[in-house]
């Protein structure tokens, strides 16, 4: 068993539009096969553990990500999978002020939802309004909607191209996550953390000030300091020069997964 005195490196990934081929159904969204071959190479890399967080609910989660030996955190970390099958959830008063405001506030969203193209994910610990079908007339009464419907509320707002997420406890973020699995292990050294929306940007943040390293999926870095990449090949790119993985090492760990799978 790998102690804390032993971990030389954490990494985060955000899963949608991180891990999964641009542009992917969020229904169908799974990881990427240059993604999913770098996180199992990092998964055997003596010294190194590897998490991938993501605001969808831990069941979905775990069904996409079907690799051993990864941490998985759902619903921005308020529930984790262990590797070997231990989990941690969110409780106490959190969670109660958590679901106070999400009884109170879930059947006006549903109704906010009612547009043509939208649809209203409940996803327990915060709700998700998808707009992938919506036309623009219909997102703009949704952000109008919402931003009636939300004043005075302490929930938290995150956009991207394709949904809207209350959250409804504003502390719940993707740096709450990392920092809940930092806490579980312990750690306090090398984090590596890879997003690509608002949401992940707030773990984008965190690590960068905690001295670790943030890489921003696009063009245009979500933070200040974070490093760039455009797509999950230059993600790999980044990951594996990180990590030292070079092609020798590749093609050893790519035979031992061959002799393994025999």
């Amino acid at each position: 068993m790998l102690t804390t005195d032993s971990l030389k490196r954490l990494w985060i990934f955000s899963f949608d539009r991180t891990l999964t081929a641009a542009g992917a159904c969020y229904a169908k969204a799974r990881l990427h096969r240059v993604t999913r071959q770098f996180l199992e190479e990092l998964a055997a890399l003596p010294g190194h553990r590897v998490a991938v967080l993501s605001s969808r609910p831990l069941d979905d989660l775990v069904s996409r990500v079907p690799i051993e030996g990864i941490y998985l955190g759902g619903s921005c970390g308020t529930e984790w999978h262990i590797p070997g099958g231990e989990s941690m959830t969110l409780s106490g008063k959190p969670k109660d002020m958590l679901m106070e405001t999400r009884d109170a506030l879930l059947p006006t969203l549903r109704a906010v939802a009612d547009l043509p193209g939208v649809e209203l994910e409940d996803r327990r610990w915060s709700a998700a309004l998808h707009t992938q079908e919506a036309n623009t007339k219909a997102r703009q009464t949704l952000f109008a909607r919402l931003a009636a419907v939300l004043k005075g509320w302490r929930v938290a707002l995150y956009r991207n191209t394709t949904m809207v997420e209350i959250q409804f406890l504003p502390e719940i973020t993707m740096a709450f996550g990392a920092q809940a699995l930092c806490r579980f292990l312990g750690y306090r050294g090398d984090v590596v953390c890879a997003g690509s929306d608002e949401n992940d940007a707030t773990a984008l943040r965190w690590a960068l000030n905690q001295g670790g390293t943030a890489l921003s999926l696009g063009r245009d870095p979500l933070v200040p300091g974070a490093r760039p990449v455009v797509d999950v090949r230059s993600l790999a790119r980044h990951v594996r020069d990180l990590a030292g993985i070079d092609e020798h090492h590749r093609t050893r760990m790519a035979g031992r997964r061959l002799c393994n799978a025999a």
